[in-house]
């Protein structure tokens, strides 16, 4: 079966799904959505520490982590956020409903401010974000740039690099967020046309 064929009829009867959960109700003002990717290692765990510690100090977060490497999360200087965890899932897929159903169950607690999803490499954020956009959920978030993590030292990082895994998440990236910048030499990442920040250090 075609893949797209295969994709829209797997698309259609997981909408159909989603539209039959009910729905909290609805705020005032949809909730920021954050994506958060890259390869493991790259440093997402530690960008968002620093956004935990910085750009969204005191907000209650609803955050759904779908991988965990080494570095963990400290709550100790930032409100303790929601957790979801859907680890090693595949949330544009096999996990779709499921990740479905943490984000209206993350809605429905007024006090989550913005929900931040911390992907794997594998997954596919048009995907997602096509998902929610056919369902009764897209007037409930408001979808914010989505941030990819790059291992500034990995020259396997580039929009021509062989795997599609890896062009996937450099054509979908909006944001690139360069880590271990200041281990990579000579090395130079190319953006292309999109925007570039570094990661902090913490």
């Amino acid at each position: 079966m075609p893949y797209l064929l295969f994709y829209g009829m797997m698309q259609a009867v997981l909408v159909k799904g989603f539209n039959m959960i009910e729905l909290p109700p609805r705020r005032a003002a949809p909730v920021p959505l954050h994506i958060v990717g890259g390869l493991l290692g790259s440093g997402k765990t530690t960008f968002i520490q620093h956004q935990l510690d910085h750009e969204w100090a005191g907000e209650k977060l609803g955050l759904i982590l779908c991988e965990e490497g080494a570095v963990k999360l400290d709550f100790s200087r930032s409100e303790e956020p929601r957790i979801k965890r859907l680890l090693n899932a595949c949330v544009c897929c096999e996990m779709a409903y499921s990740f479905f159903e943490v984000l209206v169950e993350l809605l429905r607690d007024t006090a989550v401010k913005r929900i931040v999803v911390e992907i794997t490499a594998q997954a596919d954020v048009q995907q997602i974000f096509d998902f929610i956009r056919s369902s009764h959920l897209r007037d409930y978030l408001v979808y914010e740039p989505i941030h990819v993590l790059v291992d500034a030292r990995n020259p396997h990082m580039r929009f021509d690099a062989p795997a599609p895994m890896i062009r996937r998440l450099m054509d979908q990236a909006e944001v690139f967020v360069l880590s271990f910048h200041d281990q990579a030499g000579a090395r130079r990442f190319n953006p292309g046309a999109k925007t570039v920040r570094l990661s902090p250090s913490l």
